[in-house]
């Protein structure tokens, strides 16, 4: 978990290095605002994670019709994964997209990080952890979803996030924590509040809107670490949440945001960061924005967004 930035002329339009050597000729993970490097990038065949599905029930929350649906969501297992361990645990959120999109995948296939968390996790940068990949979508209760364009507010979409909420608290974190080996002792409400800090939430675009929102406003006490990619929330009912009776004494562990430069999201984003950066709650060891240079509302910046995060979240050292 450690960074040494190394700059090369930005007219060379070529990605920096992400990778450097200590005294000791151990490997470096450096934040970056480009392109994660192809040493973290390349398949790591000798210490590889694993991925694998877990089936759970859920049911309308928001509508209360009395629907049921069981979905299923991907599970990341670090390599050598050992069921008597303790791991912190990261639940990772695609974006709007068409229904017969494979949103589990996103994070793997689109934004092809399973690559990058195998390697920080092979060469030592980062400590072991559980990914978790649901998707928002409830298709089985509030019906198909015709979208065509992601800033479209359909009902599926908006009945879906409102509902995650919900679901994440109720239906994804008991099912998952109760399966895997994380730092939660049992599934009771009392065990998962004591474990907040080595739980983590990110998304990208709505599902990062549904981060600040499900995630932060409406499940601090569950969740202490954040990652936002091109999405925005008003800071004022953030602040609302953090300050209420509820959530008060609650520290924040870890806040980070990237976006590229030219994504249509940047400028929202960045004023609500800034809006945040003024209250108690946000400092700037707990807090990070990453610019992502010539970046886009595309996968190459949330991937960057991601693992620029990992270098600092669960205690990361990274300045």
């Amino acid at each position: 978990m450690k960074k040494n930035l190394k700059i090369i002329s930005l007219s060379l339009l070529l990605p920096v290095s992400l990778v450097s050597c200590t005294k000791e000729g151990s490997l470096k993970a450096e934040v970056t605002s480009w392109d994660v490097s192809s040493t973290f990038m390349k398949a790591n065949t000798e210490k590889a994670g694993r991925i694998e599905s877990l089936s759970y029930q859920t049911k309308d929350y928001v509508l209360d019709s009395g629907k049921t649906e069981e979905k299923k969501l991907n599970v990341y297992l670090p390599y050598n994964y050992d069921e008597s361990k303790q791991y912190n645990i990261l639940y990772l959120l695609h974006g709007t997209d068409k229904q017969d999109v494979d949103h589990i995948n996103t994070w793997f296939d689109r934004v092809e990080v399973k690559n990058v968390l195998d390697n920080l996790i092979a060469y030592e940068q980062i400590d072991p952890l559980i990914v978790i990949c649901p998707t928002f979508y409830s298709y089985g209760l509030y019906g198909d979803d015709n979208v065509t364009d992601i800033k479209e507010a359909t009902p599926v979409k908006i009945n879906s996030s409102n509902n995650f909420t919900y679901e994440l608290r109720n239906d994804i974190i008991p099912a998952v924590e109760n399966k895997y080996a994380t730092y939660a002792t049992d599934t009771s409400e009392e065990a998962l509040k004591n474990s907040r800090d080595h739980r983590g939430m990110a998304g990208l675009s709505n599902g990062a809107r549904i981060t600040l929102d499900g995630g932060m406003i409406h499940n601090f006490d569950y969740i202490s670490n954040f990652g936002v990619y091109s999405s925005s929330w008003d800071a004022s009912e953030i602040l609302e949440a953090l300050n209420s009776e509820a959530n008060e004494n609650l520290p924040l562990h870890g806040f980070y945001n990237a976006a590229g430069i030219y994504d249509f999201a940047y400028n929202k984003q960045k004023k609500m960061y800034d809006e945040l950066m003024k209250s108690d709650h946000f400092t700037t060891e707990n807090s990070k924005f990453f610019d992502i240079a010539f970046g886009y509302h595309s996968a190459r910046s949330w991937r960057v967004g991601l693992y620029d995060s990992l270098l600092s979240m669960f205690g990361g050292n990274q300045a």
